[in-house]
């Protein structure tokens, strides 16, 4: 019977695709393991445990079965905790049904059950819980009850249950501040990640800023020298830029900005980099990629930036790129690193603009 428990347990903590049944089927199986110490010193009767074993065997299996085949995502509450819970309230209650001894842990093990909830409900899902099992509890008491009339077993049953009533509003008292309490917490944590965005972006363009671009780049350097892989760095300037906010104004200016920002981001990889380094001027890191493929990629972005449709601001004109490209060394410090690639994109304007030259020699 103990190896039992701990298939049970082991099925109950399980990680479905994603998902875990809830900590509370666990207390249900250490509500059990008593109910199964009490049968083996012959207090309760074989019926009220090996019921209460199959009605809890019955539910680990369906809620198993629910988030392994993600049925449970088509509910509105997908961790089905309400659930969970009111299947545990009705296993301790069919047992203290089958036998009345098995009330002495209905109690404590019915406030850890909806304990629970506190932490996962709303208030209005743990009163329903609460009044629910409290509704079901007296019921259960009367019908036991009720051809035997009211005698001692009775009352102490009425006493039981009337502590257990009297417990169980503070309970979704504790539960509402608790939901107040998840609340507020989500909403700070929502602001922290606004705030920690707009530590990291450039305001105009949503890419990096200069400050993120140093972070990514000293971590691009350590995991180079770390593993020998290699990374570039290009860094991109828009030809003409001052010309274009001088004849078209800065707004116009700022909306090339944008509209380069969007089609860069669309071109790279997941594990590339890009942000704006200042002004005009953009950065872009490409790990596990040499100069040649870094090359490559910058004559790409050339052209998708000069076939940019900006026709409602820029009437018969295109916008295009200058950008030098330079690739690490192992040992090479970010500035030298750096310096090389602005060397190729001077080159790169010297040599007549809207085109790409890189820096191979170290």
């Amino acid at each position: 019977m103990p190896s039992l428990f701990r298939t049970l347990s082991r099925s109950a903590t399980v990680t479905a695709r994603g998902q875990a049944l809830s900590h509370i089927l666990i207390a249900s199986l250490l509500y059990l393991l008593i109910i199964f110490v009490f049968f083996q010193q012959g207090l309760i009767s074989p019926q009220a445990f090996l019921g209460g074993a199959a009605l809890l065997t019955g539910f680990l299996v369906l809620f198993f079965a629910l988030f392994w085949f993600r049925i449970n995502t088509r509910f509105q509450e997908p961790s089905l905790t309400f659930a969970q819970i009111a299947a545990s309230v009705i296993t301790m209650l069919t047992v203290s049904y089958l036998d009345r001894t098995a009330q002495i842990v209905l109690g404590p093990f019915l406030l850890v059950a909806l304990s629970y909830g506190t932490f996962r409900l709303g208030a209005t899902a743990l009163a329903v819980l609460a009044i629910g099992s409290v509704s079901v509890y007296l019921t259960m008491i009367l019908a036991r009850n009720f051809p035997a009339g009211y005698n001692e077993a009775f009352r102490m049953d009425l006493l039981q249950w009337l502590i257990v009533s009297l417990t169980l509003p503070l309970i979704v008292a504790i539960g509402k501040q608790a939901g107040q309490l998840r609340d507020a917490l989500k909403a700070t944590h929502w602001q922290l990640q606004q705030f920690e965005e707009k530590a990291i972006r450039d305001e105009l363009t949503g890419l990096y800023n200069r400050r993120q671009l140093q972070t990514e780049l000293d971590a691009a350097i350590a995991r180079a020298n770390r593993h020998g892989i290699p990374f570039c760095v290009c860094l991109i300037d828009v030809d003409h830029f001052k010309d274009i906010n001088d004849q078209h104004g800065h707004l116009v200016g700022d909306l090339i900005l944008r509209e380069f920002a969007r089609v860069a981001s669309d071109s790279i990889r997941d594990s590339d980099v890009i942000g704006r380094y200042g002004g005009d001027e953009f950065m872009q890191i490409l790990p596990d990629t040499d100069l040649k493929g870094a090359v490559m990629h910058a004559e790409r972005l050339r052209v998708y930036a000069h076939f940019l449709d900006l026709q409602d601001v820029l009437p018969l004109h295109t916008i295009s790129l200058s950008i030098g490209v330079a690739q690490f060394h192992p040992g090479e410090v970010v500035t030298t690193l750096i310096e090389r690639s602005d060397t190729a994109l001077y080159r790169a304007k010297e040599r007549g603009r809207n085109r790409v030259e890189w820096i191979d020699d170290y």
